[in-house]
């Protein structure tokens, strides 16, 4: 019997930001298949102060897909933020209840998202789902109020589904029950995601065949390692051999300083930033360079790395979180401690100097695979 499932997350595209948390829609549109799904995903009230936006649900691919506005002061009262995402979806939550019978909650995001999510699980009376990512597990310190109401929403879920070994062994420690817990780690999408010809895609994206290109792809934010990767870039634009081109794709509050940070360095020359890019471009690019860098300070299993490894690209990043758990891909994989320049600069060095031939197909997982195991543990299976 096909189930009926509310998602509910603000990591999810919008009309503001179409490329956000690509990972969650292309995991909801493989669970499709399995089942009928509805998504609420809030829009926070300051990004409509930056840009015009009117509410409107809509669909795709079958699935109805509601933008709420999310209201709360921003900077403070954040222990009751769960209180204020609560409020603001729960009036989409009560029109969508009367016209379905929803035989569970997923919501993604441990802390507002889920907090809220679990509040609405319990007064429909069905049972919640919860993913968990990095940060929102990451950064909870024992017996802060946040702490205490993540670790209850743990208790009220069914299975909080981890994308790492690294995150449950995380919520273990802080007081969760192993149990309560499940590992799933996210997958890609291999119809885009896969070994092109290399030459040919660098033709056509302007790449020289004999440059050496490190790409970054993610948030332009200070703890993805940006400041650390621009300035081990300029050391291997000095000891390098080859030509050197960091092309640099997604957008963020850092953006603004990574790029003044690359002029101080005098490498803006050699600096790309293109902004965000639809997952195919992303492809082409991951396709083209000589490795994916992502010096980030703390993370769950990034998608890009999954990413780039099915495209066969070597990657250099940092030994945080789930990232050491990923095999090593016959040496696709160089991991490095996180807020160091040297080591940076010494392992994008090395793959310079030591290219690979990519190996055969990823073991990475699909989405599909992702979405089966996913609607297993919705099962209890």
């Amino acid at each position: 019997m096909t189930k009926r499932v509310l998602f509910i997350s603000n990591l999810f595209p919008n009309p503001l930001n179409p490329s956000m948390a690509s990972f969650n829609w292309q995991q909801i549109v493989a669970l499709r298949v399995q089942c009928e799904i509805d998504v609420i995903a809030p829009i926070p009230w300051t990004a409509l102060v930056r840009q015009r936006f009117v509410e409107t649900p809509h669909k795709e691919i079958g699935i109805n897909i509601y933008h709420p506005v999310y209201y709360y002061p921003p900077g403070c009262m954040r222990s009751l933020y769960g209180q204020f995402y609560y409020w603001s979806i729960k009036s989409i939550v009560r029109e969508l209840f009367a016209k379905h019978s929803y035989d569970l909650v997923y919501a993604s995001w441990l802390y507002p998202d889920a907090w809220a999510a679990a509040q609405l699980a319990k007064e429909y009376d069905v049972p919640l789902f919860v993913k968990v990512h990095g940060t929102d597990v990451n950064r909870l310190t024992t017996g802060t109020p946040i702490c205490l109401k993540s670790l209850n929403i743990v208790k009220l879920a069914q299975k909080v589904i981890c994308v790492s070994r690294a995150l449950k062994g995380k919520l273990v420690s802080l007081g969760a029950a192993p149990e309560d817990l499940e590992v799933l780690y996210n997958g890609v999408d291999r119809n885009i995601f896969h070994q092109m010809n290399r030459e040919e895609v660098q033709q056509q994206l302007g790449v020289a065949s004999g440059d050496f290109l490190v790409l970054y792809v993610g948030n332009l934010l200070k703890e993805k390692g940006l400041e650390e990767l621009l300035t081990a870039f300029k050391l291997v634009m000095n000891k390098g051999g080859k030509p050197s081109r960091l092309v640099i794709i997604g957008a963020g509050k850092y953006g603004e300083k990574a790029r003044q940070l690359a002029a101080s360095l005098d490498i803006s020359a050699s600096v790309q930033f293109l902004g965000s890019q639809s997952l195919e471009t992303i492809a082409l690019w991951m396709n083209a360079a000589s490795v994916l860098c992502l010096p980030s300070y703390m993370e769950g299993v990034p998608n890009v790395v999954l990413e780039a490894l099915s495209c066969g690209t070597r990657v250099v990043a940092t030994n945080v979180g789930g990232i050491p758990e990923l095999d090593k891909h016959d040496g696709m994989l160089t991991l490095v401690p996180p807020r160091e320049v040297a080591p940076l600069a010494d392992a994008l060095l090395s793959v310079q100097a030591n290219p690979l031939t990519p190996p055969g197909e990823s073991s990475i997982i699909s989405w599909q695979e992702n979405a089966e195991r996913l609607y297993r543990i919705f099962q209890g299976t």
